[in-house]
């Protein structure tokens, strides 16, 4: 079975994905709640926003969200629950933000989906503020999610990242790595990697 594309992907998913969200925070397990607290009147940019699941909780903090996503379906269910929240689809590789925009950037789950990190590394780099944070989860897929509709069943292309990897380019382009931790299952497989970078 050949993965597609995630725009195609999410485009297809959309319907269903909100029905598993609870599985969704379980990557995170609260270690995001922190970093909601003091956002409030902040310019806060969600790469790879879904269906707003963190854009939503940001903007009910008090932020002023922006979302971007690559998925018309997907960004079209998050304007229809939120209207307040600004939707722009996009590539997470070339925003179309200006430099220094945000005051803070969260991406959760959406890094797994692309091949390479540093272009969006650099991306997220570029369009935050000086001193500005960005909160990552990079999720680890021990196997690609089989999806079924009225099409047929299909996969979304997955690429994992060792948390290592992430870091060390991070710290590259010139992020100071403010905090790192790992979700783990039975405390011997990792689920997830949150990362707290500061430009």
């Amino acid at each position: 079975m050949k993965p597609l594309d995630p725009k195609t992907g999410y485009d297809r998913y959309a319907a269903k994905y909100d029905t598993h969200q609870t599985y969704w925070d379980s990557f995170e397990q609260r270690a995001l709640r922190p970093y909601f607290q003091n956002i409030a009147g902040k310019k806060v940019l969600d790469a790879g926003a879904g269906t707003g699941r963190l854009s939503i909780r940001l903007h009910q903090a008090g932020a002023d969200v922006t979302a971007i996503d690559c998925s018309t379906e997907m960004l079209a269910r998050l304007h229809k629950k939120c209207p307040a929240i600004q939707t722009v689809e996009g590539d997470m590789e070339a925003m179309p933000f200006p430099d220094n925009t945000f005051d803070m950037v969260f991406s959760s789950l959406a890094l797994v989906h692309l091949k390479n990190v540093e272009p969006f590394l650099e991306e997220a780099y570029r369009v935050l503020k000086d001193s500005g944070t960005f909160v990552l989860v990079n999720i680890h897929y021990r196997k690609a999610f089989v999806l079924k509709d009225k099409q047929g069943s299909y996969t979304i292309e997955c690429y994992n990242h060792f948390p290592r990897h992430v870091r060390e380019a991070a710290s590259a382009l010139a992020f100071r790595v403010e905090n790192e931790s790992l979700v783990t299952e039975g405390n011997k497989i990792w689920n997830s990697q949150v990362l707290v970078l500061r430009k």
